[in-house]
């Protein structure tokens, strides 16, 4: 009989003989690979094949079985092994945890679906979808499944959230499981955050009660803005501006619902919340939430600040660039997030190329998000890391492109590029007649050739045809959208599959179009 198979109800049909060979074989497993440790598997294999995997807590389970059979038959053991010693110290402890079974929370949580499947070897895209909501999700988990992913297979990943699981054929790749420490112990108690501020019901305002930060912050003295924050930031030099999203007032200490509702939007701002750790976010967010409630009002649902969590590569203006390698040598990239010893984040993109047939990445640049990193402090960690050249983020991309109706038949895309008088993502605006002059400058350089319309996406280059383009003097109707008169309309067909598929999924929403930036 094999170790594996050996339950209480079978193992008295063996011999003596037979229980005292698998109580050797038991014994010589743990002095191999659990004596000293707390290993709590041990994987075996033989020419690179696996075949078997012994769980610590099953291998203590199995030689219990074995000792009470072996001294319910009036046999002695020899003497008395490590494992036996484990297995007596746990005895003495009100609840082994080890002994307690995993938990299979969510089966085929992380899938991997798409063209992959079909062709592995020439398909440059490989979709992993997660069974559930983008928030649910923490951003390192995610990273290392893309990882550990990409490590095996060298192929530039996109991750899709989906509640219900994959909607296609696809390839099971990890359950979501708990699984149970080895050793019973007890653990202290986390230290408190001092940067958290504590949660404290002092009452409500009433709910149309006006708010103004400054004049209520100036009202209080330290010891009261302290209480009336949610967060304090340590790296701000000016102590009294350091207690973040103040809501309590300060005459009475109550809570005013706008000043919570000010201090919940900075929480969730890409800038402002950029400064609070993810972890302690979800802490401020969750005081700020009990607020709420007070009120009798539900809170707004919490969401990670880092929404695209693929390494396919958006458009992506205002980031300094730091080249390592030259993308020439480079059939592909693929991106993920990482962040330096004092908490700054910055994109990887790796260059991944065909070297003796094989799927390989390098790192070949980095990206300085420019809310996070100024230029000097982004150009040194360049230089630290001896980037070959830096270029410094761009304030505007000559022309952006927002998809608003796709045709997927005849893979046309098309949006409108300008609209006047409407103020943009860079707080800026132009009139009628500026669009009229931009668009006629644009097709005088890319009208004429139809193939020299360039997009920016994933660290490349794609040129498409401009199917269409016109300036409408009434408002008119285009599919279900209206194009107000006086904006740019375009249309553009698309011919690389890696982007049609980017589009269809709903990852790419948008293009950068004839940058004049040089990108690493």
């Amino acid at each position: 009989m094999k170790i594996e198979d050996l339950t209480p109800e079978n193992v008295g049909g063996l011999s003596l003989a037979d229980l005292l060979y698998l109580r050797d074989r038991v014994t010589q497993i743990y002095n191999s690979r659990f004596k000293g440790n707390l290993t709590k598997a041990a994987r075996f294999s033989s020419k690179g094949r696996l075949y078997a995997v012994v769980e610590r807590s099953d291998l203590l389970l199995k030689n219990q079985i074995l000792v009470r059979e072996i001294k319910s038959r009036g046999q002695e053991l020899k003497s008395v092994s490590p494992i036996d010693r484990e297995m007596w110290k746990q005895s003495m402890k009100t609840l082994d945890v080890g002994s307690l079974p995993r938990i299979i929370v969510i089966e085929n949580f992380a899938a991997i679906q798409g063209e992959y499947l079909e062709a592995p070897k020439t398909s440059d895209l490989l979709s992993v979808v997660f069974k559930c909501q983008a928030t649910e999700m923490s951003e390192a988990a995610v990273t290392e499944v893309i990882e550990k992913i990409h490590a095996a297979t060298q192929k530039d990943i996109a991750c899709e959230f989906n509640i219900s699981g994959p909607e296609a054929d696809h390839v099971p790749a990890y359950d979501l499981v708990l699984v149970p420490r080895h050793v019973t112990q007890k653990a202290s108690a986390p230290a408190n955050n001092s940067r958290i501020i504590k949660y404290e019901n002092t009452g409500q305002a009433p709910i149309y009660s006006k708010w103004n930060i400054e004049a209520e912050r100036d009202a209080m003295d330290m010891e009261k803005r302290e209480k009336a924050a949610a967060w304090i930031d340590e790296k701000l030099p000016v102590s009294f501006l350091k207690f973040r999203m103040i809501h309590h007032r300060s005459e009475d200490g109550k809570v005013v619902l706008r000043g919570l509702q000010k201090a919940m939007g900075d929480l969730m701002d890409i800038r402002r919340g950029a400064r609070i750790p993810e972890d302690e976010r979800r802490q401020v967010y969750e005081h700020l939430a009990k607020h709420y409630r007070e009120f009798e009002k539900e809170p707004p649902p919490f969401r990670a600040l880092k929404a695209d969590r693929r390494t396919i590569l958006k458009p992506y203006p205002n980031e300094h660039a730091c080249r390592l390698l030259d993308p020439a040598g480079f059939e592909g990239f693929s991106r993920i997030t990482r962040s330096t010893a004092d908490g700054k984040e910055y994109s990887v993109i790796y260059g991944i190329r065909t070297v003796d047939g094989k799927r390989v990445s390098a790192e070949q640049a980095y990206r300085y998000p420019k809310s996070g990193w100024t230029e000097k402090e982004a150009r040194a960690h360049c230089r630290e890391h001896k980037g070959i050249s830096f270029e410094a983020a761009i304030e505007k991309e000559d022309i952006r492109f927002k998809i608003l109706k796709i045709d997927a038949e005849k893979q046309i895309v098309g949006g409108i590029v300008y609209e006047p008088n409407k103020v943009d993502t860079q707080e800026e605006y132009t009139d009628a007649k500026e669009i009229e002059r931009a668009q006629i400058a644009f097709m005088e350089k890319y009208g004429t050739d139809t193939n020299r319309i360039k997009i920016q996406h994933q660290g490349q280059s794609f040129y498409f045809p401009i199917i269409e383009s016109f300036i409408p003097e009434q408002p008119t109707k285009k599919g279900k959208d209206i194009i107000p008169a006086g904006a740019w309309w375009l249309m553009i067909k698309i011919t690389s599959k890696v982007i049609w598929e980017e589009i269809k999924a709903g990852r790419l929403t948008g293009f950068s179009m004839g940058g004049t930036a040089k990108h690493a």
